[in-house]
């Protein structure tokens, strides 16, 4: 029987339920321990959250969000992500680089004075990790952006057809890939432009299905 159809049962047999989280012990902790960027183990708070989270997503699982264990992944990440947001809350960072001085040489603060930078770190060097997968480099971003405004709406139009349908998102993140020919076989995109942007949309792609808001900012898919 296919995990996923062992996953469908499970939403309504506790103890297949508890038998599938057991049994997937090992993938909860490595997802955890990707997350966090440091060896989890089943002593550490943040298993507990991820074993919950793993529950969590055999419930909220349907076939329309394709392989189980993606979607599981997903999962834990967020919720791990989001209990790591509301410890943060409590430790802000001093602005002091933003200050000035005045003629008299008299400090002037900033008008924000505390700003949390922990998620956008985490973002930029988990997203660095995850892109590596596909041979890129966070840092060349800049350098493949779209620069004229059709280009940038070609991009706009990729992205949005690719982040609508769930099974161009997996072939994305399991095959390491941009599906060209699925795209462009459904819209009319010029195909030449959407290979020299490859980097940019996958990029794109990854940091709008797979939870990096801060960065999915950069990618702002409005009209263009």
């Amino acid at each position: 029987m296919k995990l996923e159809e062992r996953v469908a049962e499970a939403t309504n047999d506790k103890k297949l339920k508890n038998d599938l989280i057991g049994e997937y012990q090992n993938f909860i902790l490595a997802a955890a321990s990707k997350t966090l960027k440091r060896s989890v183990t089943t002593s550490d708070d943040e298993y507990i959250i991820a074993m919950m989270a793993f529950g969590d997503a055999i419930d909220g699982y349907n076939e329309n969000k394709g392989n189980f264990l993606g979607f599981a992944k997903t999962v834990i990440r967020n919720r791990i992500i989001d209990s790591i947001r509301r410890e943060a809350k409590h430790n802000s960072v001093p602005f002091s680089a933003l200050e000035k001085e005045n003629s008299d040489g008299e400090t002037i603060e900033f008008e924000i004075h505390t700003v949390d930078k922990s998620d956008l770190k985490w973002e930029i060097e988990s997203l660095t990790e995850e892109l590596s997968n596909f041979e890129i480099s966070f840092f060349e971003l800049a350098e493949v952006s779209p620069k004229s405004c059709k280009t940038k709406r070609l991009c706009f139009d990729a992205v949005n057809y690719i982040i609508n349908n769930s099974e161009l998102v997996d072939i994305i993140m399991n095959k390491h890939i941009l599906p060209i020919k699925e795209i462009t076989d459904n819209i009319k995109l010029n195909r030449k432009a959407i290979e020299r942007h490859r980097k940019y949309i996958i990029t794109a792609v990854i940091a709008i299905t797979q939870y990096y808001p801060a960065i999915a900012e950069y990618f702002n898919m409005r009209e263009v």
